[in-house]
Parts: C-alpha cells; structure tokens; sequence
C-alpha cells in the first residue's frame, strides 16, 4: 500500500464517524431527566429519613414539625404534582409513626390521626404551591426568551431594511430585475427575502388597455 493509500485510510477512520441521530439524542435526554428524577426521589426520602430520626431523639417536646417540608418542597421545586402528593402522605404517615413511638400520649387516640392529617394537608399545600411557583418562574422564563429572540430579529430585520435602503441599487431594463450583491433577482424575490413583504398579482389598468388594444388590432379570420 502506496503512501497516498495509506493516507486516505486514516483520513476515512478519523472522519468518517456516525452522527448521532435524532432518536438517540432523545433517549439520551429521557435517560437523564429519570436519572435526575431518581436522584431527587432519593434525596428527598433520605432527608425525610434523617428528620424522623432526628425527630425521634428528640422528642415531641420539640416543634419539629416545620423540617418535614423540606422534602416536599424539594419535590415540589423539581417534580410534578403527582410526586407531591405522594412525597407530603409519606412524610404526614412518617410523623405519625414517629409521634407514635416518642409515646406521646393524647386524651383520644382520634387527635393523633387528626394532627396527621392536618400536617399532610400542610405539606402538600407548600409543595403545590412552591411546584406552581416553579412553573410560573419557568412560563416567565420562557417568555422572556421568545421577546428576546423577537427583539434580535426586529433589530436585525431593521438593520437589513435601513442598509437596502442605503444602498443605490440596478435594476435590469429589460428583465426588471434588481442586482443584489452580483446577483440578479426578480423584484417579487427581492420584496419577499429583503424586506418580508406580502404581495399579490394583477393586471394595472394601463396594460389592461394594452391588451385591449393588442386584440383589436388582430385583424379577424374570415372563413373561404
């Protein structure tokens, strides 16, 4: 194999490698987004796990109901509504088991639950709210960008038409052509990638008349 072969090939192994296409460039995203969501499941179970425990040696005499919203605000900021509910029963379910064995005693087992269910009701209303929150900031985001996006291309758009307007441009007699930067484009070209506008076809009333004439000057066929 000749030098030159031998260059080719290597140019061909380094070159010529696959493209990623469209279908895995998604699965690669949906593999990250539940890799991700995974991740704050677990963060949020473990912090949950550390404040009952915490909770527990402490005891009930200490207000430690406020660091259960922790994990539900972290659902809430990075997950959807159905893993905030879920995240806010887990954690009115753990304060109760935890409330259960620091043995605190209440005049009717039935105040127990009631404080369960109002710590879940607690929890899952932070959470959807700060979950809202989160969309609102991203709705607001988003916005943002596409005024931003429509401004740069106002701003480009207007930059182009003051620039034509400028310039002193050729127009072809015969074809009606315009030259743009060395090529000749017919106006309806020029008006609708230069300038953006929309227009339409038809007849003015001077080549009308034109026409007009041009058919009565036809002399009539006679038959033999």
């Amino acid at each position: 194999m000749g030098q030159k072969e031998v260059f080719q090939c290597r140019h061909r192994i380094r070159y010529e490698k696959p493209f990623a296409t469209v279908g895995q460039i998604k699965d690669t995203m949906e593999y990250t987004s539940i890799w991700f969501r995974f991740k704050v499941i677990c963060a949020s179970v473990a912090s949950l796990i550390s404040l009952s425990y915490i909770n527990y040696l402490t005891g009930y005499q200490f207000l430690f109901f406020v660091f259960y919203f922790a994990p539900v605000v972290l659902c809430g900021w990075y997950m959807g509504r159905f893993t905030v509910v879920c995240m806010a029963i887990l954690s009115g379910v753990t304060w109760c088991f935890v409330d259960i064995l620091s043995s605190h005693h209440y005049p009717f087992e039935l105040f127990r639950y009631f404080n369960s269910f109002i710590c879940f009701v607690a929890f899952a209303s932070i959470g959807l709210l700060v979950q809202g929150l989160r969309h609102s900031l991203s709705d607001q985001l988003r916005v943002r960008r596409q005024l931003e996006q429509a401004l740069a291309d106002l701003t480009r758009a207007t930059e182009e038409s003051v620039k034509l307007q400028r310039q002193l441009h050729v127009v072809c007699a015969w074809t009606k052509r315009i030259n743009i930067e060395g090529k000749w484009i017919p106006l309806d070209e020029f008006l609708t990638d230069k300038l953006n506008a929309k227009f339409s076809y038809g007849v003015s009333p001077e080549a009308m008349q034109e026409v007009l004439h041009s058919a009565d000057s036809v002399p009539a066929l006679t038959p033999d």
